[in-house]
């Protein structure tokens, strides 16, 4: 617990707000301490592992069970839909007040206009579907945060989860390694995954989680070793480059965010500042070196050869290309929220036709919600991503730790979103943890303010006698 937690009235293990509850535990007992950390464990589980393990199912079809879309997983997100919806109406006055004034300003902006591009979307039943799961996360969102849930809530219940597809996913791989293991991606594993890329994403979040909780001694140390080697193991058996390049990306941050250095006055303006000054001098220096800007081949081509992979991005080039042709056809409003890649036959058909096989979305998730929301709704999302920035640069001033690692969460997704679509794409992985980490820091932030306003009038009434 920082300093500024504490003055600010803000304990990280406990709900804000209220008196809190007992936590006996590093988890807690309490009944709704135990169902807030359920809401993000289950939704979590239910966002990442198949209905089953037919593993030949690919495209569209497979991201659409995976996502929301199956009977199955519309009873199972409908269940932990219900759940939130009960738990803010326990505590209705202040969810209210959250959901209306405490969040950043663009979510619901985003989630209006998602709603009412149905009004032109080429698919509007689909279109109203993921609106439904926007406005249920947000339910869950408010459900984990401050007062009901504890600031922390939500990064201890992922690693929770996270740790225990990380172990079931290591069995599987080897005692059933015709389902654990992709043959043809030269013994990568997969797990209870659908693929590579996201066991590998999810072990490296593992990783840096279980290295927060042992800097932040919170975690036995033993315990937290084994979780941290278990998440490594998973991470490099998945044998997915991305994945360690974007995890190492990750603790780099998260490691300098913490230093007590970033938390002077502006520690934001601190990091843009500094990074821009290193961007600016790399260019400059590039410039002087060769005499010319550099270019998308001198910037890519030194990593993807490190890596082993082609500066294209493994085809994804094509698929942006004809992507971005389709979003020119409706530039300003979009064709509709999730209206797009919805299979054969659909708009996308175009794409499937050029290249012979159908992608399950343009691997790149700007470019997908451009296609889907336009100018107008690409402008909105635009000002979701800044003011979480903001709002992270207003949180290291309340509690430095928990400012530090949602800044590697909101970097890490920012990144992967470039080569994969996860942002606002239904109840993928990433818009879970983008959804989850806004909505909780928004919380924080405004429970932070009402303390201090809280204490203000308090030692106005004590002047007063």
């Amino acid at each position: 617990m920082t300093e500024r937690t504490a003055a600010n009235g803000l304990r990280p293990d406990v709900p804000t707000g209220g008196q809190p509850r007992a936590a006996p535990g590093i988890w807690g007992v309490s009944w709704e301490h135990l169902a807030t950390g359920a809401l993000v464990v289950f939704s979590i589980v239910f966002s990442l592992v198949p209905t089953s393990f037919n593993m030949t199912e690919i495209g569209p079809e497979a991201t659409h069970e995976i996502s929301g879309g199956s009977s199955i997983r519309q009873i199972q997100f409908g269940a932990l839909f219900l759940l939130a919806a009960f738990l803010c109406w326990r505590h209705a006055s202040t969810s209210v007040r959250l959901l209306t004034r405490g969040l950043n300003p663009f979510m619901p902006l985003t989630l209006l206009y998602c709603g009412a591009s149905t009004l032109w979307s080429a698919y509007p039943t689909i279109s109203i579907k993921r609106t439904i799961l926007f406005i249920g996360l947000l339910l869950i969102g408010a459900a984990i945060s401050p007062p009901i849930g504890s600031p922390r809530q939500f990064t201890r219940a992922t690693l929770v989860a996270l740790t225990a597809l990380c172990g079931a996913s290591a069995v599987v791989a080897i005692a059933l390694p015709h389902i654990g293991v992709d043959t043809m991606l030269g013994g990568a594993w997969r797990g209870i995954l659908w693929q590579k890329n996201m066991l590998g994403s999810i072990a490296g979040i593992g990783v840096m989680l279980w290295l927060r909780e042992w800097l932040a001694r919170t975690v036995p140390g033993p315990i937290c070793i084994g979780g941290f080697l278990l998440c490594l193991l998973v991470l490099v058996m998945a044998k997915s480059a991305t994945s360690i390049l974007v995890t190492t990306m990750g603790i780099a941050i998260y490691l300098a965010c913490r230093r007590t250095w970033l938390a002077g006055n502006s520690p934001g303006l601190r990091i843009a500042l500094g990074g821009a000054v290193v961007l600016v001098l790399t260019v400059h220096l590039w410039y002087t070196a060769v005499g010319e800007m550099p270019d998308w081949q001198d910037i890519a081509g030194p990593i993807a050869g490190l890596f082993n992979k082609s500066t294209d991005l493994t085809g994804r080039a094509d698929i942006w290309r004809l992507t971005l042709y389709a979003a020119m056809q409706h530039p300003v409003w979009g064709i509709g929220y999730g209206a797009f890649w919805t299979g054969e036959d659909g708009p996308a058909q175009f794409i499937a036709d050029a290249l012979a096989w159908m992608p399950a979305h343009a691997h790149n998730g700007y470019i997908d919600i451009f296609n889907e929301l336009g100018a107008v709704g690409s402008s909105l999302v635009a000002g979701l991503l800044l003011w979480h920035a903001y709002q992270l640069a207003r949180l290291f001033w309340i509690d430095r730790e928990d400012a530090a690692i949602h800044t590697a969460l909101f970097a890490l997704i920012i990144v992967s979103n470039f080569s994969e679509s996860q942002l606002l794409a239904e109840v993928s992985f990433q818009n879970l943890m983008f959804i989850y980490s806004s909505v909780t820091m928004s919380a924080t932030l405004w429970m932070a303010k009402r303390a201090r306003i809280e204490q203000a009038l308090a030692a106005l009434g004590r002047q007063r006698e």
